[in-house]
């Protein structure tokens, strides 16, 4: 027997408005990694990387949950659970190998640091088949949701890179964290100095070395004035998220020159106060 029309509307409808761990698969709990990052991690960014090497467990703990996740398991999340899962595995992994080689200057002086396969699933320790950070960023993360705001979001362990997130990405929040990084980081002068009427405008070196992602939303036939189609995308994408309109339209205007200061790979390291 069928139910009347109102009748299934309302069930529909009370299905649709169920939180999503009612509807769906449960994914991954990152709260160990919220509280981590809340313990471990300061209002900058700096990472407190010689108390993690001083207590590494919540951190290989962690770790070791991430990488007893089925990869099939995958299938059954929405894509914001995914995004947010390889979002925070990225950035666990970062930590571990940078305490690793604690103490270190800059991660740029250690060997492989950015291809070495750290990440396994099912596995505790290195072997093939693994993820490295290069792999996680390209393969999982902007070849598959190809969202320029992801560059911007993952932490470096550098002072001139993004800053380490003081909380964890969650799948209901996601979209909104990567907006409120991408927004808090474009409108840091330190990233982005412009000023209305300069011949000249600075510019992090990511917007250079990951121009190409910005094509992805903000790509465009035409190029502005002298500049390239690379450099238009990245000039589109620091207007649309620029809070001061006037610096927004100066940039339109086309009249200066591009500048990327040296980036700064001196460690995100929040130095332990001496007894």
């Amino acid at each position: 027997m069928s139910l009347p029309k109102k009748m299934g509307f309302f069930l529909l409808a009370f299905v649709l408005f169920l939180p999503l761990p009612l509807r769906a698969a449960t994914a991954f709990d990152h709260s160990a990694w919220d509280a981590f990052l809340k313990e471990f991690v300061n209002s900058k960014g700096e990472v407190r990387y010689q108390a993690i090497v001083k207590d590494p467990k919540p951190l290989d703990n962690y770790l070791a949950a991430l990488m007893q996740v089925k990869q099939s398991e995958f299938a059954s999340w929405p894509r914001e659970e995914t995004l947010a899962f390889w979002l925070n595995a990225y950035h666990a992994m970062l930590v571990k190998l940078v305490t690793e080689h604690y103490p270190v200057k800059s991660v740029q002086h250690i060997p492989g640091f950015w291809d070495v396969a750290a990440f396994h699933f099912g596995k505790s320790v290195a072997g093939e088949g693994g993820y490295s950070l290069n792999d996680i960023r390209m393969n999982k993360l902007i070849g598959v949701y190809r969202d320029e705001k992801i560059d911007l979001a993952l932490c470096l362990a550098a002072k001139g890179g993004p800053p380490m997130a003081r909380e964890a990405f969650t799948g209901p929040r996601v979209e909104g964290q990567l907006f409120l990084l991408t927004r808090q980081f474009v409108n840091d002068p330190a990233n982005v100095d412009i000023t209305p009427g300069k011949k000249k405008i600075f510019l992090s070196r990511l917007f250079k070395w990951y121009g190409n992602d910005f094509k992805l939303d903000f790509g465009t036939i035409e190029p502005l004035g002298k500049f390239s189609i690379v450099d238009t995308s990245v000039i589109s994408f620091l207007s649309y998220y620029l809070e001061d309109d006037a610096k927004g339209e100066y940039l339109q205007q086309a009249g200066y020159k591009i500048e990327y200061p040296s980036f700064d790979w001196s460690l995100n390291d929040q130095k332990e106060a001496s007894a």
